[in-house]
């Protein structure tokens, strides 16, 4: 009865263990087969978002409010910054 109980716990770690390096495995994309390890390269690209207000409108970076707030350019070609209250104060052309 106590080989039964041993043979039963060296079973399940087993399949822990396979179950964990399956894991292991998939997560760095690498593939096992016939003892050769072969890795497949993964190119990983990332796209930039031009800056938007909340409304949706775009950052004029090559501008800057009176106290270095971030400018907006809005529907019309408008430019503004938001103030402390969150009100758009236009900038003269």
């Amino acid at each position: 009865m106590k080989t039964i109980k041993n043979l039963s716990v060296l079973f399940m770690a087993l399949m822990f263990a396979v179950a964990v390096s399956a894991q292991g495995t998939a997560a760095t994309g690498s593939k096992a087969s016939t003892g050769t390890k072969t890795t497949t390269n993964t190119t990983t690209t990332t796209t930039t978002k031009a800056a938007t207000a909340p409304n949706g409108d775009k950052v004029d970076a090559s501008k800057k409010g009176p106290k270095g707030e971030t400018v907006y350019t809005g529907p019309k070609g408008g430019s503004y910054y938001l103030n402390s209250d969150g009100k758009k104060i236009y900038l003269k052309k």
